[in-house]
């Protein structure tokens, strides 16, 4: 393989990894994971703390497990 194909390999790459990475943001709909909460009371305070701040216009509580199969709340804004 010469040093010229090397080269328009990388490059082939970098544009392919760059015309689907907005893809990818866009699949999420714009979500951000912020952090894990334990109670849903917690998660909605600080999804409405955030969004009163103005720094997210809306936010979410999802349910998940932690590592050890506890039950925790993921807080995602937009």
């Amino acid at each position: 393989m010469t040093v010229r194909r090397m080269i328009l390999s990388f490059v082939g790459a970098g544009v392919l990894a760059s015309a689907l990475a907005p893809a990818a943001i866009a699949s999420t709909g714009g979500w951000r994971f912020v952090k894990v909460y334990r109670s849903l009371a917690a998660c909605q305070s600080a999804g409405q703390s955030v969004v009163g701040r103005h720094q997210a216009r809306e936010y979410r509580c999802e349910n998940d497990y932690d590592k050890a199969g506890v039950p925790v709340l993921d807080l995602y804004t937009r």
